[in-house]
Protein backbone atom coordinates (compact mmCIF):
# COMPACT_ATOMS: atom_id res chain seq x y z
CA UNK A 1 0.00 0.00 0.00
CA UNK A 2 1.43 3.49 -1.02
CA UNK A 3 1.83 6.08 1.53
CA UNK A 4 -0.87 8.74 2.31
CA UNK A 5 0.40 11.99 1.17
CA UNK A 6 -2.66 14.40 1.45
CA UNK A 7 -3.45 13.51 5.24
CA UNK A 8 -5.63 16.84 5.04
CA UNK A 9 -8.61 15.08 3.03
CA UNK A 10 -11.32 13.97 5.05
CA UNK A 11 -13.01 11.60 2.60
CA UNK A 12 -11.55 9.26 -0.48
CA UNK A 13 -10.53 11.51 -3.49
CA UNK A 14 -11.20 8.95 -6.06
CA UNK A 15 -13.98 6.67 -5.94
CA UNK A 16 -14.23 3.77 -8.92
CA UNK A 17 -18.32 5.44 -9.96
CA UNK A 18 -16.27 8.76 -10.58
CA UNK A 19 -13.27 7.45 -13.06
CA UNK A 20 -14.71 8.10 -16.23
CA UNK A 21 -13.65 7.19 -19.57
CA UNK A 22 -14.17 9.68 -22.56
CA UNK A 23 -13.51 8.83 -26.06
CA UNK A 24 -10.83 10.45 -27.23
CA UNK A 25 -8.99 10.49 -30.55
CA UNK A 26 -6.51 12.24 -33.05
CA UNK A 27 -7.09 15.19 -35.37
CA UNK A 28 -6.01 13.27 -38.11
CA UNK A 29 -8.97 10.31 -37.78
CA UNK A 30 -11.51 13.01 -36.89
CA UNK A 31 -10.28 14.70 -40.38
CA UNK A 32 -10.08 10.94 -42.64
CA UNK A 33 -13.40 11.31 -44.51
CA UNK A 34 -12.87 7.55 -45.04
CA UNK A 35 -12.86 6.71 -41.57
CA UNK A 36 -9.83 5.21 -41.83
CA UNK A 37 -7.93 3.53 -38.14
CA UNK A 38 -4.84 5.62 -39.01
CA UNK A 39 -3.21 4.72 -35.15
CA UNK A 40 -3.69 1.35 -35.22
CA UNK A 41 -2.45 0.87 -38.62
CA UNK A 42 0.72 3.43 -37.68
CA UNK A 43 1.03 1.21 -34.71
CA UNK A 44 1.24 -2.19 -37.16
CA UNK A 45 3.05 -0.93 -39.26
CA UNK A 46 5.61 0.07 -37.23
CA UNK A 47 6.09 -3.19 -35.84
CA UNK A 48 6.34 -4.80 -39.59
CA UNK A 49 2.96 -6.22 -39.13
CA UNK A 50 1.82 -4.72 -42.90
CA UNK A 51 -0.47 -7.84 -43.49
CA UNK A 52 -2.67 -6.64 -40.24
CA UNK A 53 -2.73 -3.07 -40.99
CA UNK A 54 -4.10 -3.40 -44.62
CA UNK A 55 -6.89 -5.91 -42.20
CA UNK A 56 -7.62 -2.93 -40.14
CA UNK A 57 -7.78 -0.04 -42.98
CA UNK A 58 -9.95 -2.38 -44.80
CA UNK A 59 -12.72 -2.87 -42.17
CA UNK A 60 -13.24 0.65 -42.49
CA UNK A 61 -12.39 1.43 -46.31
CA UNK A 62 -12.34 -1.05 -49.16
CA UNK A 63 -9.74 1.11 -51.03
CA UNK A 64 -6.39 1.57 -49.64
CA UNK A 65 -4.46 0.99 -52.44
CA UNK A 66 -6.50 3.79 -54.41
CA UNK A 67 -7.48 6.56 -51.46
CA UNK A 68 -3.40 6.42 -50.68
CA UNK A 69 -2.56 7.59 -53.84
CA UNK A 70 -5.20 10.21 -54.84
CA UNK A 71 -6.60 11.18 -51.32
CA UNK A 72 -6.44 14.88 -50.56
CA UNK A 73 -4.94 13.87 -47.26
CA UNK A 74 -6.44 16.66 -44.74
CA UNK A 75 -5.52 14.12 -41.82
CA UNK A 76 -1.88 15.43 -42.22
CA UNK A 77 -3.14 18.78 -42.60
CA UNK A 78 -4.48 18.30 -39.00
CA UNK A 79 -1.92 15.94 -37.99
CA UNK A 80 -0.21 17.56 -34.11
CA UNK A 81 2.93 16.07 -35.22
CA UNK A 82 3.66 19.18 -37.71
CA UNK A 83 3.52 21.56 -34.93
CA UNK A 84 6.64 19.43 -33.17
CA UNK A 85 8.98 19.13 -36.68
CA UNK A 86 6.72 17.46 -39.40
CA UNK A 87 3.59 15.93 -40.22
CA UNK A 88 3.12 12.24 -40.92
CA UNK A 89 3.25 10.87 -44.27
CA UNK A 90 0.11 9.46 -43.74
CA UNK A 91 -1.62 8.94 -47.08
CA UNK A 92 2.02 7.17 -47.99
CA UNK A 93 1.59 4.51 -45.27
CA UNK A 94 -1.98 3.86 -46.55
CA UNK A 95 -0.62 2.94 -49.68
CA UNK A 96 2.34 1.36 -48.21
CA UNK A 97 -0.47 -1.10 -46.65
CA UNK A 98 -2.00 -2.05 -49.61
CA UNK A 99 1.21 -2.37 -51.84
CA UNK A 100 3.08 -4.39 -49.46
CA UNK A 101 1.25 -6.60 -47.46
CA UNK A 102 0.99 -10.00 -48.79
CA UNK A 103 -2.71 -11.10 -49.85
CA UNK A 104 -2.36 -14.44 -49.41
CA UNK A 105 -1.59 -13.69 -45.97
CA UNK A 106 -4.33 -10.98 -45.38
CA UNK A 107 -7.51 -12.05 -43.34
CA UNK A 108 -10.59 -11.52 -45.52
CA UNK A 109 -13.99 -10.73 -43.56
CA UNK A 110 -16.61 -13.31 -43.56
CA UNK A 111 -20.28 -13.09 -45.21
CA UNK A 112 -23.16 -12.86 -42.95
CA UNK A 113 -25.40 -15.55 -43.25
CA UNK A 114 -27.41 -14.75 -46.32
CA UNK A 115 -30.56 -12.23 -45.06
CA UNK A 116 -32.84 -12.71 -48.24
CA UNK A 117 -32.85 -9.43 -49.33
CA UNK A 118 -31.55 -8.35 -53.12
CA UNK A 119 -30.77 -4.66 -53.28
CA UNK A 120 -29.62 -2.59 -56.25
CA UNK A 121 -26.79 0.05 -56.69
CA UNK A 122 -26.68 2.47 -59.75
CA UNK A 123 -22.56 3.27 -60.10
CA UNK A 124 -20.02 1.38 -59.52
CA UNK A 125 -17.48 4.57 -58.33
CA UNK A 126 -16.29 4.66 -54.92
CA UNK A 127 -19.05 5.24 -53.22
CA UNK A 128 -21.56 2.74 -55.10
CA UNK A 129 -18.83 -0.02 -54.47
CA UNK A 130 -17.96 0.44 -50.73
CA UNK A 131 -21.79 0.51 -50.10
CA UNK A 132 -21.80 -2.94 -52.41
CA UNK A 133 -18.80 -3.96 -50.49
CA UNK A 134 -19.96 -3.83 -46.79
CA UNK A 135 -23.52 -4.73 -48.32
CA UNK A 136 -23.02 -8.13 -49.75
CA UNK A 137 -20.69 -8.75 -46.41
CA UNK A 138 -23.42 -7.77 -44.52
CA UNK A 139 -25.49 -10.63 -46.36
CA UNK A 140 -27.49 -8.88 -48.52
CA UNK A 141 -27.56 -10.11 -52.69
CA UNK A 142 -25.86 -7.21 -54.31
CA UNK A 143 -25.92 -5.93 -57.97
CA UNK A 144 -24.67 -3.11 -59.15
CA UNK A 145 -25.33 -1.32 -62.26
CA UNK A 146 -22.40 0.74 -64.46
CA UNK A 147 -23.02 2.10 -68.02
CA UNK A 148 -19.62 2.21 -68.65
CA UNK A 149 -18.07 -1.25 -70.05
CA UNK A 150 -15.85 -1.61 -66.59
CA UNK A 151 -16.19 -0.78 -63.02
CA UNK A 152 -14.65 1.73 -61.16
CA UNK A 153 -16.19 5.01 -61.60
CA UNK A 154 -14.04 8.10 -61.72
CA UNK A 155 -10.83 6.40 -60.40
CA UNK A 156 -11.04 3.94 -63.58
CA UNK A 157 -12.23 6.33 -66.17
CA UNK A 158 -10.85 10.08 -65.10
CA UNK A 159 -7.80 9.89 -62.74
CA UNK A 160 -5.23 9.68 -65.35
CA UNK A 161 -2.45 6.12 -64.90
CA UNK A 162 0.23 8.69 -64.15
CA UNK A 163 -1.80 9.38 -61.20
CA UNK A 164 -3.93 5.41 -60.74
CA UNK A 165 -2.34 2.95 -62.56
CA UNK A 166 -5.62 0.79 -63.65
CA UNK A 167 -3.99 -2.03 -62.14
CA UNK A 168 -4.49 -0.54 -58.94
CA UNK A 169 -8.24 -0.19 -59.28
CA UNK A 170 -8.79 -3.90 -60.84
CA UNK A 171 -7.13 -5.14 -58.00
CA UNK A 172 -9.23 -2.80 -55.47
CA UNK A 173 -12.37 -3.37 -57.15
CA UNK A 174 -11.80 -7.01 -57.57
CA UNK A 175 -11.84 -7.84 -54.13
CA UNK A 176 -15.43 -6.43 -54.05
CA UNK A 177 -16.25 -8.71 -56.43
CA UNK A 178 -15.16 -11.57 -54.21
CA UNK A 179 -17.20 -10.81 -51.66
CA UNK A 180 -20.47 -12.11 -54.24
CA UNK A 181 -21.38 -8.42 -55.50
CA UNK A 182 -22.86 -9.34 -58.87
CA UNK A 183 -21.75 -6.13 -61.92
CA UNK A 184 -23.96 -5.63 -65.06
CA UNK A 185 -22.00 -3.47 -66.77
CA UNK A 186 -22.56 -1.41 -70.26
CA UNK A 187 -26.17 -1.27 -68.61
CA UNK A 188 -27.40 2.13 -68.43
CA UNK A 189 -30.46 2.68 -66.15
CA UNK A 190 -33.14 4.55 -68.24
CA UNK A 191 -31.75 3.26 -71.44
CA UNK A 192 -30.99 -0.59 -70.60
CA UNK A 193 -33.27 -1.12 -67.77
CA UNK A 194 -35.82 0.87 -66.07
CA UNK A 195 -35.37 2.63 -62.94
CA UNK A 196 -39.15 1.83 -61.71
CA UNK A 197 -38.22 -1.74 -62.90
CA UNK A 198 -35.44 -1.93 -60.76
CA UNK A 199 -37.58 -0.72 -57.80
CA UNK A 200 -40.19 -3.53 -58.55
CA UNK A 201 -37.34 -6.52 -58.43
CA UNK A 202 -35.16 -5.51 -55.18
CA UNK A 203 -35.91 -4.72 -51.57
CA UNK A 204 -33.58 -1.06 -52.13
CA UNK A 205 -31.29 0.91 -53.97
CA UNK A 206 -28.73 3.01 -54.26
CA UNK A 207 -28.58 6.22 -56.19
CA UNK A 208 -24.46 6.60 -56.45
CA UNK A 209 -24.25 7.78 -60.18
CA UNK A 210 -21.62 10.29 -59.45
CA UNK A 211 -21.42 13.62 -61.15
CA UNK A 212 -20.86 13.36 -64.94
CA UNK A 213 -22.54 16.02 -66.79
CA UNK A 214 -19.79 18.84 -67.47
CA UNK A 215 -20.91 22.30 -67.35
CA UNK A 216 -19.64 24.27 -70.81
CA UNK A 217 -18.08 27.41 -71.04
CA UNK A 218 -21.03 30.18 -71.06
CA UNK A 219 -18.59 32.06 -73.52
CA UNK A 220 -18.55 32.18 -77.45
CA UNK A 221 -16.93 29.37 -79.69
CA UNK A 222 -17.38 27.00 -76.16
CA UNK A 223 -18.78 24.50 -78.77
CA UNK A 224 -15.16 24.23 -80.37
CA UNK A 225 -14.05 23.37 -76.27
CA UNK A 226 -13.10 19.54 -74.95
CA UNK A 227 -15.22 18.83 -71.67
CA UNK A 228 -12.71 17.87 -69.06
CA UNK A 229 -13.79 14.42 -68.02
CA UNK A 230 -14.79 13.73 -71.29
CA UNK A 231 -11.11 13.98 -72.55
CA UNK A 232 -10.14 11.93 -69.58
CA UNK A 233 -11.63 9.41 -70.32
CA UNK A 234 -11.18 8.90 -73.95
CA UNK A 235 -7.18 9.17 -72.67
CA UNK A 236 -8.35 6.04 -70.46
CA UNK A 237 -10.04 4.60 -72.71
CA UNK A 238 -6.90 4.41 -75.30
CA UNK A 239 -7.50 7.54 -77.14
CA UNK A 240 -4.08 9.65 -78.06
CA UNK A 241 -4.95 11.72 -80.78
CA UNK A 242 -7.04 14.93 -79.55
CA UNK A 243 -4.67 17.56 -78.60
CA UNK A 244 -2.67 19.61 -80.60
CA UNK A 245 0.75 21.62 -79.69
CA UNK A 246 -0.93 24.11 -77.47
CA UNK A 247 -3.25 23.34 -74.85
CA UNK A 248 -5.20 25.68 -72.75
CA UNK A 249 -7.42 24.67 -69.83
CA UNK A 250 -9.98 26.88 -68.16
CA UNK A 251 -10.61 25.99 -64.67
CA UNK A 252 -8.09 25.78 -61.49
CA UNK A 253 -9.08 22.28 -59.84
CA UNK A 254 -7.23 19.20 -59.45
CA UNK A 255 -9.20 18.05 -63.04
CA UNK A 256 -7.65 20.71 -64.66
CA UNK A 257 -4.26 19.92 -63.83
CA UNK A 258 -4.91 16.25 -64.44
CA UNK A 259 -5.93 17.50 -68.30
CA UNK A 260 -2.73 19.58 -68.22
CA UNK A 261 -0.44 16.51 -67.13
CA UNK A 262 -1.99 14.39 -69.97
CA UNK A 263 -1.57 16.72 -72.37
CA UNK A 264 2.47 17.44 -71.46
CA UNK A 265 2.31 13.34 -71.42
CA UNK A 266 0.76 13.05 -75.08
CA UNK A 267 2.97 15.51 -76.69
CA UNK A 268 1.68 19.19 -76.06
CA UNK A 269 4.59 21.38 -76.16
CA UNK A 270 3.06 24.37 -74.60
CA UNK A 271 0.45 23.87 -72.13
CA UNK A 272 -1.69 26.47 -70.25
CA UNK A 273 -3.80 26.48 -67.02
CA UNK A 274 -5.89 29.41 -66.51
CA UNK A 275 -8.45 30.29 -63.65
CA UNK A 276 -10.63 32.52 -61.42
CA UNK A 277 -8.78 31.95 -58.13
CA UNK A 278 -5.62 33.67 -57.34
CA UNK A 279 -2.39 31.98 -56.59
CA UNK A 280 -3.07 31.79 -52.95
CA UNK A 281 -7.12 30.27 -52.88
CA UNK A 282 -6.51 28.15 -55.97
CA UNK A 283 -8.72 24.60 -55.57
CA UNK A 284 -6.36 22.54 -56.84
CA UNK A 285 -3.23 20.66 -54.03
CA UNK A 286 0.02 22.45 -53.57
CA UNK A 287 1.48 19.81 -54.64
CA UNK A 288 -0.10 19.55 -58.32
CA UNK A 289 0.52 22.97 -58.60
CA UNK A 290 4.48 22.87 -57.50
CA UNK A 291 3.93 19.23 -60.16
CA UNK A 292 2.92 21.53 -63.08
CA UNK A 293 5.38 24.30 -62.24
CA UNK A 294 8.43 21.89 -62.38
CA UNK A 295 7.06 20.51 -65.84
CA UNK A 296 6.56 23.42 -67.52
CA UNK A 297 2.79 24.42 -67.19
CA UNK A 298 1.55 28.12 -67.49
CA UNK A 299 -0.12 28.81 -64.68
CA UNK A 300 -2.29 32.12 -65.32
CA UNK A 301 -4.53 33.50 -62.34
CA UNK A 302 -7.17 35.44 -61.71
CA UNK A 303 -8.03 35.36 -65.57
CA UNK A 304 -11.20 34.50 -67.40
CA UNK A 305 -11.91 33.59 -71.07
CA UNK A 306 -14.00 35.67 -73.12
CA UNK A 307 -14.60 33.43 -76.28
CA UNK A 308 -12.91 30.54 -77.73
CA UNK A 309 -11.22 31.51 -81.29
CA UNK A 310 -11.66 29.01 -84.07
CA UNK A 311 -11.83 28.62 -88.02
CA UNK A 312 -15.69 26.87 -87.77
CA UNK A 313 -13.98 23.37 -87.36
CA UNK A 314 -11.70 23.38 -84.55
CA UNK A 315 -10.20 25.91 -81.91
CA UNK A 316 -7.59 28.47 -82.87
CA UNK A 317 -6.58 29.96 -79.31
CA UNK A 318 -8.54 32.15 -76.71
CA UNK A 319 -9.42 35.65 -76.00
CA UNK A 320 -9.32 36.72 -72.05
CA UNK A 321 -9.40 39.16 -69.31
CA UNK A 322 -7.86 39.50 -65.95
CA UNK A 323 -10.52 40.01 -63.33
CA UNK A 324 -10.62 41.75 -59.70
CA UNK A 325 -12.82 39.02 -57.86
CA UNK A 326 -15.60 36.19 -58.72
CA UNK A 327 -18.69 34.38 -56.44
CA UNK A 328 -20.56 31.87 -57.43
CA UNK A 329 -24.58 31.23 -56.80
CA UNK A 330 -25.98 29.05 -54.78
CA UNK A 331 -26.83 26.77 -58.21
CA UNK A 332 -23.17 27.22 -58.57
CA UNK A 333 -23.47 29.44 -61.62
CA UNK A 334 -20.34 31.69 -61.87
CA UNK A 335 -19.58 35.85 -62.13
CA UNK A 336 -16.91 37.34 -62.28
CA UNK A 337 -15.92 41.04 -62.17
CA UNK A 338 -13.07 42.70 -64.73
CA UNK A 339 -10.34 44.63 -63.53
CA UNK A 340 -9.72 46.47 -66.73
CA UNK A 341 -11.44 46.17 -70.55
CA UNK A 342 -8.45 45.06 -72.05
CA UNK A 343 -8.67 41.92 -73.96
CA UNK A 344 -5.51 39.23 -74.96
CA UNK A 345 -5.19 36.25 -76.74
CA UNK A 346 -3.34 32.89 -76.65
CA UNK A 347 -3.06 30.88 -79.92
CA UNK A 348 -3.73 27.38 -79.34
CA UNK A 349 -4.58 24.23 -81.42
CA UNK A 350 -6.63 23.30 -78.16
CA UNK A 351 -9.21 24.32 -75.66
CA UNK A 352 -10.69 22.20 -72.80
CA UNK A 353 -13.10 23.43 -70.48
CA UNK A 354 -12.57 22.23 -67.24
CA UNK A 355 -15.40 24.40 -64.88
CA UNK A 356 -17.46 21.88 -63.18
CA UNK A 357 -19.58 18.99 -63.38
CA UNK A 358 -23.17 18.78 -62.22
CA UNK A 359 -25.34 15.39 -61.38
CA UNK A 360 -27.34 13.76 -64.31
CA UNK A 361 -30.56 12.24 -63.10
CA UNK A 362 -32.61 11.94 -66.29
CA UNK A 363 -33.17 7.95 -65.39
CA UNK A 364 -34.69 8.63 -62.69
CA UNK A 365 -39.09 7.77 -63.26
CA UNK A 366 -40.93 9.60 -61.03
CA UNK A 367 -39.08 12.22 -60.31
CA UNK A 368 -41.52 14.33 -59.22
CA UNK A 369 -41.62 12.25 -56.01
CA UNK A 370 -37.72 13.06 -55.19
CA UNK A 371 -36.73 16.25 -53.99
CA UNK A 372 -33.38 18.14 -55.36
CA UNK A 373 -31.05 20.94 -53.86
CA UNK A 374 -30.55 24.19 -55.46
CA UNK A 375 -27.59 22.81 -57.37
CA UNK A 376 -29.01 19.89 -58.83
CA UNK A 377 -28.04 16.84 -56.01
CA UNK A 378 -30.23 14.78 -54.27
CA UNK A 379 -31.54 15.96 -51.19
CA UNK A 380 -31.32 12.80 -48.79
CA UNK A 381 -31.67 12.86 -45.06
CA UNK A 382 -28.14 13.57 -43.60
CA UNK A 383 -28.17 10.97 -40.68
CA UNK A 384 -29.56 8.03 -43.43
CA UNK A 385 -28.95 9.07 -46.82
CA UNK A 386 -32.62 8.12 -47.34
CA UNK A 387 -34.21 9.84 -50.11
CA UNK A 388 -37.74 10.95 -49.91
CA UNK A 389 -38.72 8.10 -51.70
CA UNK A 390 -39.03 4.57 -49.52
CA UNK A 391 -36.33 2.46 -49.61
CA UNK A 392 -34.24 4.84 -52.50
CA UNK A 393 -31.02 5.69 -51.26
CA UNK A 394 -28.43 8.28 -52.21
CA UNK A 395 -24.45 8.10 -51.60
CA UNK A 396 -21.50 9.98 -52.75
CA UNK A 397 -21.08 13.13 -55.56
CA UNK A 398 -25.14 12.66 -56.28
CA UNK A 399 -25.61 14.03 -52.89
CA UNK A 400 -22.78 16.39 -52.13
CA UNK A 401 -21.35 17.76 -55.59
CA UNK A 402 -17.96 16.77 -56.49
CA UNK A 403 -16.09 15.72 -54.09
CA UNK A 404 -13.03 13.71 -53.13
CA UNK A 405 -12.42 9.99 -53.46
CA UNK A 406 -12.49 9.45 -49.97
CA UNK A 407 -15.37 11.29 -48.84
CA UNK A 408 -17.20 9.52 -51.56
CA UNK A 409 -16.00 5.75 -49.60
CA UNK A 410 -16.77 7.25 -46.27
CA UNK A 411 -20.69 8.17 -47.96
CA UNK A 412 -20.73 5.08 -49.39
CA UNK A 413 -20.18 2.84 -46.30
CA UNK A 414 -22.70 4.94 -44.01
CA UNK A 415 -25.43 3.80 -46.82
CA UNK A 416 -24.86 0.20 -46.53
CA UNK A 417 -25.24 0.70 -42.77
CA UNK A 418 -28.46 2.56 -43.06
CA UNK A 419 -29.76 -0.12 -45.90
CA UNK A 420 -28.69 -2.70 -43.69
CA UNK A 421 -30.91 -1.63 -40.86
CA UNK A 422 -33.53 -0.67 -43.28
CA UNK A 423 -33.70 -4.39 -44.56
CA UNK A 424 -33.38 -6.04 -41.35
CA UNK A 425 -35.02 -3.83 -38.90
CA UNK A 426 -37.36 -1.55 -41.15
CA UNK A 427 -35.43 1.61 -39.63
CA UNK A 428 -32.46 3.24 -40.34
CA UNK A 429 -32.03 5.17 -36.98
CA UNK A 430 -28.92 4.85 -34.50
CA UNK A 431 -26.46 3.71 -37.55
CA UNK A 432 -23.70 2.43 -35.46
CA UNK A 433 -20.01 1.56 -36.64
CA UNK A 434 -19.24 -0.97 -39.06
CA UNK A 435 -16.26 -3.46 -37.37
CA UNK A 436 -14.88 -7.24 -37.80
CA UNK A 437 -16.32 -9.67 -34.91
CA UNK A 438 -13.83 -12.26 -33.49
CA UNK A 439 -15.41 -14.80 -36.13
CA UNK A 440 -14.12 -12.54 -39.06
CA UNK A 441 -17.72 -11.48 -39.83
CA UNK A 442 -18.16 -7.94 -41.08
CA UNK A 443 -20.90 -6.79 -38.21
CA UNK A 444 -22.84 -3.44 -37.18
CA UNK A 445 -22.10 -2.27 -33.87
CA UNK A 446 -24.42 0.23 -32.04
CA UNK A 447 -22.79 3.84 -30.83
CA UNK A 448 -21.82 3.73 -27.17
CA UNK A 449 -22.33 7.53 -27.35
CA UNK A 450 -24.14 10.06 -29.43
CA UNK A 451 -21.32 12.11 -28.88
CA UNK A 452 -18.60 12.97 -30.56
CA UNK A 453 -15.18 11.89 -29.56
CA UNK A 454 -12.90 14.45 -27.76
CA UNK A 455 -9.92 15.54 -30.55
CA UNK A 456 -7.05 16.09 -28.92
CA UNK A 457 -4.94 19.19 -29.41
CA UNK A 458 -1.26 19.44 -29.39
CA UNK A 459 -1.48 21.79 -26.42
CA UNK A 460 -2.84 18.74 -24.53
CA UNK A 461 0.09 16.83 -25.24
CA UNK A 462 2.46 17.72 -22.20
CA UNK A 463 5.24 15.28 -23.08
CA UNK A 464 6.23 15.80 -26.74
CA UNK A 465 9.45 15.34 -25.41
CA UNK A 466 9.26 11.70 -25.09
CA UNK A 467 9.87 11.89 -28.66
CA UNK A 468 12.67 12.63 -31.03
CA UNK A 469 12.52 15.48 -33.37
CA UNK A 470 13.14 13.22 -37.35
CA UNK A 471 12.89 14.30 -40.63
CA UNK A 472 9.61 13.12 -42.46
CA UNK A 473 10.09 10.19 -44.79
CA UNK A 474 7.85 11.00 -47.73
CA UNK A 475 6.99 9.12 -51.12
CA UNK A 476 9.85 9.35 -53.75
CA UNK A 477 8.60 10.94 -56.79
CA UNK A 478 9.60 10.60 -60.78
CA UNK A 479 11.65 13.55 -61.40
CA UNK A 480 9.56 16.47 -63.68
CA UNK A 481 11.76 15.72 -67.01
CA UNK A 482 11.02 12.45 -66.88
CA UNK A 483 7.89 12.32 -65.65
CA UNK A 484 6.31 14.74 -68.09
CA UNK A 485 7.68 12.54 -70.65
CA UNK A 486 5.77 8.81 -69.78
CA UNK A 487 2.42 8.03 -68.11
CA UNK A 488 3.98 5.87 -66.02
CA UNK A 489 3.14 6.50 -62.35
CA UNK A 490 4.89 9.96 -60.97
CA UNK A 491 4.79 8.52 -57.62
CA UNK A 492 6.91 5.54 -56.49
CA UNK A 493 5.50 5.49 -52.66
CA UNK A 494 7.56 4.86 -49.63
CA UNK A 495 10.64 2.99 -49.51
CA UNK A 496 10.31 -0.20 -47.89
CA UNK A 497 13.51 0.78 -45.28
CA UNK A 498 11.37 3.54 -44.31
CA UNK A 499 7.59 2.57 -43.68
CA UNK A 500 8.45 1.17 -40.07
CA UNK A 501 10.18 4.77 -39.75
CA UNK A 502 7.84 6.74 -40.49
CA UNK A 503 5.14 4.72 -38.68
CA UNK A 504 6.50 5.16 -35.88
CA UNK A 505 6.81 9.05 -35.76
CA UNK A 506 3.02 8.53 -34.65
CA UNK A 507 2.10 10.51 -31.45
CA UNK A 508 -1.04 8.36 -31.49
CA UNK A 509 -3.21 11.53 -30.28
CA UNK A 510 -5.72 10.76 -27.87
CA UNK A 511 -4.62 6.72 -27.76
CA UNK A 512 -2.46 5.34 -24.79
CA UNK A 513 0.03 3.11 -26.03
CA UNK A 514 0.57 1.49 -22.44
CA UNK A 515 4.36 3.30 -22.61
CA UNK A 516 4.23 3.10 -18.48
CA UNK A 517 5.41 7.03 -18.27
CA UNK A 518 2.11 7.80 -16.30
CA UNK A 519 3.26 4.87 -13.79
CA UNK A 520 6.59 5.67 -13.60
CA UNK A 521 6.02 9.28 -12.36
CA UNK A 522 2.86 8.86 -10.81
CA UNK A 523 3.74 10.38 -7.40
CA UNK A 524 1.37 8.64 -5.13
CA UNK A 525 2.43 5.30 -6.09
CA UNK A 526 -0.72 4.21 -7.08
CA UNK A 527 -0.89 3.45 -10.93
CA UNK A 528 0.10 -0.32 -11.71
CA UNK A 529 0.37 -1.70 -15.29
CA UNK A 530 -1.69 -4.38 -16.31
CA UNK A 531 -1.49 -6.73 -19.30
CA UNK A 532 -4.61 -3.77 -21.32
CA UNK A 533 -2.26 -1.01 -19.77
CA UNK A 534 -1.88 1.08 -16.84
CA UNK A 535 -4.77 0.87 -14.70
CA UNK A 536 -5.73 2.93 -11.04
CA UNK A 537 -4.74 0.16 -8.53
CA UNK A 538 -5.25 2.32 -5.70
CA UNK A 539 -8.39 4.97 -5.72
CA UNK A 540 -8.40 6.12 -2.53
CA UNK A 541 -4.60 7.27 -2.00
CA UNK A 542 -4.99 10.05 -5.19
CA UNK A 543 -3.87 12.88 -4.47
CA UNK A 544 -4.45 14.80 -8.00
CA UNK A 545 -0.99 15.95 -8.47
CA UNK A 546 -1.74 16.00 -12.18
CA UNK A 547 1.64 13.99 -13.02
CA UNK A 548 0.11 10.95 -15.02
CA UNK A 549 -1.26 14.05 -16.97
CA UNK A 550 1.93 16.04 -17.86
CA UNK A 551 3.91 12.54 -18.34
CA UNK A 552 1.66 11.56 -21.18
CA UNK A 553 3.35 11.63 -24.45
CA UNK A 554 -0.29 10.81 -25.85
CA UNK A 555 -2.39 13.32 -24.45
CA UNK A 556 -4.39 10.24 -23.45
CA UNK A 557 -5.08 11.16 -19.61
CA UNK A 558 -6.82 14.38 -18.73
CA UNK A 559 -7.96 15.80 -15.29
CA UNK A 560 -11.22 17.71 -15.14
CA UNK A 561 -11.57 19.29 -11.18
CA UNK A 562 -13.08 18.63 -8.62
CA UNK A 563 -12.74 14.75 -8.25
CA UNK A 564 -12.90 13.95 -12.32
CA UNK A 565 -10.56 12.55 -13.52
CA UNK A 566 -11.09 10.95 -17.73
CA UNK A 567 -8.76 8.61 -19.40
Amino acid sequence: MPPKFSKEMMEKVIFPDRLEYQPRTSPCEAHCPAGNPIQKAHALVKENRVEEALEYLRCRNPFPGITGRVCAHPCEQACNRKEYDDSLSIRALERFSADHADLTRVARPRRREGSGKKMAIIGSGPAGMTCAYYSALLGHDVTVFETAPALGGIPRMAIPDFRLPKDVVDREVGRVLETGVHARTNTAVGRDIGFDEIRREFDACLIAAGTWKERSLDVPGAEFSLPAVWFLRQVALGRRDLIGDKVVIMGGGGVAFDCAFTAKRLGANEVHVMCVEGETNMCASMEDIAQAKAEGVFILNSRMISQVLHDGIKATGIEYFQISSFEFDEKGGLSVKPATSERNTIPSDTVISAVGVLPDLGFLDGKEHFRFTPKGTLEVDPKTLATTVDGVFAAGDIVSGPATVAEAVGSGRRAAIAIDRYLVNGRTTNLGLVRISDEGHVVVEDSASESEPHVVTYEEIMNVDHFEKQERRASERVPPGVSSRSLEEIDRGLREEHAATEAARCFHCGHCTSCGCCVEDCAGLILAMAEDGPRVAYYEECWHCGCCRIACPSGAVLYEFPLNMLV
